[in-house]
């Protein structure tokens, strides 16, 4: 049974990192989907190898300069693995981060908005007007 197990949660992650993005979220939906959004520096990224669960990638140590939704502070370690068009920041970058909890992972969507905070003037936009129209 437990190879089963292993063996669908393999063939899940394999589809998700493998699909293609279509679309961007919409910044609402995502914005109701996030657990956490911050904006936030990354200081720091280490090599992760493959495990039983989850693909080889990257983690990022991120420190949050200013959180928007979720009840985290100080700085958050984000998880990206190693596909051709994975979430991949720069150390010492600030970006603005819609952050969701997969497998004790946090994780940025890669059809989603997150990216480096200089790009994300209409996102922000956006979320100021939904936060107005609550």
């Amino acid at each position: 049974m437990k190879r089963v197990a292993t063996g669908l949660a393999c063939v899940f992650f394999a589809t998700a990192s493998f699909a293609a993005c279509t679309n961007t979220l919409p910044v609402s939906q995502e914005m109701k989907d996030s657990q956490v959004v911050v904006i936030g520096t990354v200081v720091s990224s280490r090599q992760v190898p493959q495990s039983w669960d989850t693909l080889d990638g990257t983690e990022y140590v991120v420190h949050i300069d200013q959180k928007v939704k979720g009840k985290q502070t100080g700085e958050i370690t984000i998880f990206s693995e190693h596909t051709e068009d994975g979430f991949n920041p720069e150390t010492g970058k600030q970006y603005l981060l819609f952050l969701t909890n997969n497998y004790q992972h946090w994780m940025a969507n890669k059809c989603g908005n997150s990216g480096p905070l200089d790009e994300k003037s209409a996102v922000i936009k956006q979320m100021v007007h939904a936060a107005r129209n609550d």
